[in-house]
């Protein structure tokens, strides 16, 4: 063999070496691009997936703030109309008052006024009813007993013995029985289902 014919065979086998080194690197790129690609697409997934779950997590926030605050504007609704009902009731009861009934809230106060000096307080214009049951009752409490009208048509008796006040008026009487009624009140007005 000579030379040049060496020279073909070394070219021949230098352009063989050449292919199989572009096809092994062509064959990698491919590799490496499928794998790119695969871990793109992972990666784009888990992104997806980790959104969805976030947007899910704002919308349930979102419904049960909306939900929060529906329950809060009923709530405070339902506040309104249970005051508007218990200034209702405190109004209605002023106007129920009278001489019988003073006359017999001091007979469940009377006994608790204590030997000492009283005030009775009645609403305008009842007094002199007031120290005819105050007499009829207890003549000894009548004549230490200074009768006198308050401010404003309340319904009911206020005694003050001492230091004691001893407050049965009507809408004192209110305020003791409403912390009782109004959660029953709520029940039957608001009753759901």
């Amino acid at each position: 063999m000579g030379y040049p014919e060496l020279l073909r065979v070394l070219e021949e086998e230098a352009a063989r070496e050449a292919r199989e080194v572009r096809a092994a690197a062509e064959r990698e790129r491919a590799r490496i691009l499928e794998e790119a690609r695969a871990a793109a697409g992972s990666a784009r997934e888990a992104v997806l997936a980790r959104e969805r779950c976030e947007a899910e997590a704002r919308r349930r926030a979102a419904r049960e703030a909306v939900a929060i605050e529906r329950d809060r504007a009923l709530l405070v609704e339902r506040r309104r109309l249970l005051e508007g009902l218990r200034e209702e009731a405190r109004a209605r009861l002023t106007a129920e008052g009278g001489a019988a009934l003073d006359a017999a809230l001091l007979v469940e106060i009377l006994p608790e006024a204590g030997d000492g000096p009283l005030e009775l307080i009645v609403d305008p214009g009842a007094e002199a009813e007031a120290r005819r049951a105050l007499a009829a009752l207890d003549p000894a409490a009548a004549a230490r007993a200074v009768v006198r009208a308050a401010p404003e048509v309340r319904g009911g008796v206020e005694l003050v013995a001492g230091r004691r006040v001893l407050d049965d008026t009507l809408p004192s009487r209110l305020e003791r029985a409403w912390i009782l009624l109004e959660a029953e009140l709520a029940g039957l007005l608001f009753a759901e289902g």
